[in-house]
């Protein structure tokens, strides 16, 4: 996947000053904070002072007796506790991956361009493509990678004809980096929408089963009601998805829904039940009856759902319930519009889920055959971090999410109704 690392170019904290403002939030005083740090009292007032420069804001109104964070404050708190308690996490894993290595106190020792320099290496496997990223030179990648390691004490990356390929103990320190850093990208988001000005960006996992209508319908209601959030849309494979939203490549994962993630930083939410059909071009030769069962099908040229996926285990299950051995198959394929091409170009038939021909069916192309089908029901939902705070434009995502999937019902009709 494309490296979707994003950082605000004005906001380049210093790792070390962000664990002091958030001591002193939590003591409330310079002075208190500085002392449970082991830090001078001047440079806790100047980790301070110079984040409310950066950011524009002030965190903390003082008192006589303390400090206590502003509305905005307790924010930007919230953001950076979570992405140092990313790197926290970060040391008790490396540590039972590797015990001699030197991993006490990584949020204070590593610094915000040794995190971004992981985490674009990781993505792009070689220096040239990473240091273009970043808008560095090469030297200073490999002197940031070798600081870092020697640091740490262990190998980062092997070097490898392919490419820098993270050892186990990198790809565990890259997966929290990744989370850490869109935890800090997240802070100007909340910082728009504190100020009320409807701005952010979202990057959105669609499946196949909600790319048709649920996401592209909750994106354009989405974009009318915050004009200000610009989205991306990435589809892929589940697995390939779920890791992206595990390291906080994307903000959410929209579509069929397996059983419950084994990691307990995800969350899924049903938005409705989908089921498949057979569908076909409005012309076939089927099309015309109206008494179809499977056992008529078993001969038909199928275009069946990959082999390993989710849709093919339904496929063959139907035909299982109906007492039938699977037609043998001619041509497996997922992409939609390979799929749409040969439905109407040929004779062939597919199982599919309503919603992904909606457009075709109602426009008079495609046509659902009366097959009854028994086991074929499918989950449609969305997956979030439960580790991280949503921000406004993915809250407001997740609502309209919710109110569209209601809207559509279990047979594939449309009953939509914009706002």
């Amino acid at each position: 996947m494309q490296s979707t690392l994003s950082t605000n170019p004005d906001f380049k904290p210093n790792m070390r000053r962000l664990r002091a403002v958030v001591t002193v939030a939590e003591i409330g005083g310079v002075m208190r904070a500085a002392e449970a740090l082991h830090l001078s009292q001047p440079s806790v007032t100047r980790a301070v002072r110079e984040l409310e420069s950066s950011l524009g804001v002030e965190l903390f109104q003082r008192h006589r007796n303390g400090m206590i964070c502003t509305e905005i404050g307790e924010i930007v708190v919230r953001r950076l506790r979570r992405a140092l308690g990313h790197l926290t996490d970060a040391e008790a894993g490396l540590a039972a991956l590797e015990p001699t290595g030197n991993f006490e106190r990584l949020a204070q020792r590593l610094s915000y361009r040794q995190l971004t320099v992981l985490v674009a290496l990781s993505d792009f496997r070689v220096e040239p493509m990473a240091a273009a990223h970043l808008n560095l030179t090469q030297p200073a990648i490999s002197s940031n990678l070798r600081d870092l390691e020697r640091q740490l004490g262990i190998a980062v990356f092997l070097r490898t004809q392919q490419g820098m390929r993270p050892t186990q103990c990198g790809a565990l320190l890259t997966h929290h980096a990744k989370v850490a850093l869109r935890e800090l990208c997240l802070i100007s988001q909340d910082l728009h929408a504190w100020q009320d000005k409807g701005r952010g960006q979202l990057v959105i996992g669609a499946l196949p089963m909600s790319s048709s209508l649920l996401v592209p319908r909750a994106l354009d209601r989405l974009t009318r009601e915050m004009p200000g959030v610009k989205a991306t849309l990435i589809d892929g494979t589940y697995e390939s998805l779920l890791t992206a939203l595990r390291n906080g490549e994307i903000d959410i994962l929209v579509g069929a829904l397996r059983e419950t993630p084994a990691y307990p930083e995800i969350t899924q939410t049903a938005l409705y039940e989908d089921r498949l059909a057979v569908v076909a071009r409005h012309d076939h030769p089927l099309a015309r009856r109206d008494d179809l069962t499977l056992k008529d099908l078993r001969n038909a040229q199928w275009i069946a759902p990959r082999l390993g996926t989710p849709a093919r285990n339904c496929f063959e299950k139907e035909f299982h319930y109906a007492g039938l051995e699977a037609p043998e198959i001619g041509i497996e394929a997922g992409n939609l519009i390979t799929i749409r091409s040969l439905l109407l170009d040929s004779d062939r038939i597919t199982l599919i889920s309503p919603h992904q021909v909606h457009f075709e069916v109602h426009g008079g192309q495609l046509t659902l055959l009366p097959v009854p089908l028994k086991g074929s029901q499918r989950e449609i939902g969305m997956l979030i971090r439960n580790d991280s705070k949503p921000s406004q434009p993915l809250n407001t995502l997740c609502q309209i999410l919710a109110d569209i999937g209601s809207n559509l019902s279990l047979t594939g009709g449309d009953k939509r109704r914009f706002h």
